[in-house]
């Protein structure tokens, strides 16, 4: 009873609804972006909010489990900066993703809060049962480690198929031919299990879990941790690039450990710490700027095609998943008979209303042949995303 009265705080929080929020507005957009340029929606569910709720606190909760059996101590006044941060980066950059920026200017004002600013406010928070901690090594090692566990947290959700959806997007080249770019943007907000100093919270909820360790009280909080990522593809397979950020994502949660580690072992004064801590968060722009470049320089692959018709997308559950197609693959024939537009590509599969044979070259440049039932009289339910044909 008292865990699920845990996360009822936690959901009462505004962060939670902002980022639910937020989710559900960029489904929405990307459901209306593909009935209007596609005829019809790649997932009519929104995805994303699915994944806010299943990925959230599956994760939530593995990550609570490590974070209160590593023992991790954070400050109330840094979660209360933390989650003021958060708030308004999603209120004020309402298209994009910038949560381990926010992650680390939460830890910079609380460095300039301290010990200036903070003396003033000690006596008070103690008058509430709030004890309060300095700028010391063990809050910024903590700080390290839940850094760590949201790197990881969406490195999960970078490699997790059931969680990507490849919407492509149609933008104009230079030239003014057509090209696709595929976007990556998932927010969480993960309920985090810390310790906060103080039996604050149990005095205001007598129900309210407390640990004693020696002389000190801890409250169990969920901490909103905000998650997620903004990024982009021109010329890589969505899945391939998905993955190979996420190993960079695996690499700098790994070098957090290892640096919290060394910081538990030795005498790093505090500011130096938090040199370290906004050092990895650097070193995150870093992976996206790479995964930028890495992007520029790879050959182009979604293009519209004078040879063919290009598969820009794959709606899931239908025929189309039985057909051994993946996005970049261009369909040279249907049924037999040459295509070279999205029209001729239908007018092809009606002349065999229940199954079709496809010749494809794949983004190897190599020949196929594949083939599958569809369903009778229903040729647009087949399952494949192609350039719409141009209105002259």
């Amino acid at each position: 009873m008292h865990v699920l009265r845990v996360l009822e705080l936690f959901l009462l929080q505004p962060l939670v609804w902002l980022g639910l929020i937020r989710c559900y507005l960029a489904a929405r957009r990307r459901v209306r972006y593909e009935r209007h340029h596609f005829r019809s929606a790649i997932d009519a569910h929104y995805l994303e909010v699915r994944n806010f709720f299943k990925g959230g606190l599956l994760l939530g909760l593995i990550a609570t489990v490590i974070s209160l059996g590593l023992g991790l101590v954070v400050s109330p006044v840094w979660a209360v900066i933390y989650e003021t941060l958060a708030i308004l980066s999603l209120l004020i950059v309402p298209t994009g993703l910038v949560p381990w920026t926010v992650f680390g200017l939460s830890w910079l004002a609380y460095w300039a809060l301290n010990p200036r600013l903070m003396a003033q406010f000690n006596t008070r928070l103690q008058a509430h049962g709030v004890t309060p901690l300095g700028l010391n090594s063990g809050v910024i090692i903590s700080g390290l480690l839940i850094f760590a566990l949201g790197l990881a947290a969406t490195a999960i959700l970078l490699k997790r198929h059931e969680t990507q959806l490849n919407s492509p997007e149609i933008r104009p080249d230079q030239r003014g031919k057509r090209i696709v770019r595929y976007r990556w943007q998932q927010l969480l907000v993960l309920p985090v299990g810390v310790l906060i100093p103080g039996d604050w919270l149990h005095a205001t909820l007598s129900w309210w879990p407390v640990f004693q360790v020696g002389t000190q009280h801890f409250s169990v909080l969920l901490l909103p941790l905000l998650l997620g990522v903004s990024a982009q593809v021109y010329k890589q397979r969505p899945q391939l690039a998905w993955r190979r950020l996420a190993k960079g994502y695996w690499l700098v949660a790994a070098l957090s450990v290892i640096l919290a580690v060394v910081a538990r072992l030795t005498t790093l004064s505090p500011q130096w710490l938090v040199g370290l801590l906004g050092g990895v968060v650097v070193l995150v722009w870093v992976i996206l700027a790479q995964h930028r470049y890495h992007d520029q320089h790879q050959q182009f692959w979604f293009s519209d095609t004078d040879q063919g018709v290009r598969v820009i997308g794959l709606r899931p559950n239908t025929p189309a998943d039985k057909l051994n197609l993946s996005i970049g693959d261009v369909i040279l024939e249907c049924n037999r008979q040459p295509v070279h537009s999205e029209a001729q590509f239908y007018a092809a599969l009606l002349t065999s209303p229940t199954y079709v044979h496809l010749k494809v070259r794949n983004v190897q440049q190599q020949l196929i042949i594949t083939e599958t039932a569809i369903y009778n009289g229903a040729p647009h339910e087949l399952g494949i995303v192609l350039f719409t044909d141009q209105e002259d």
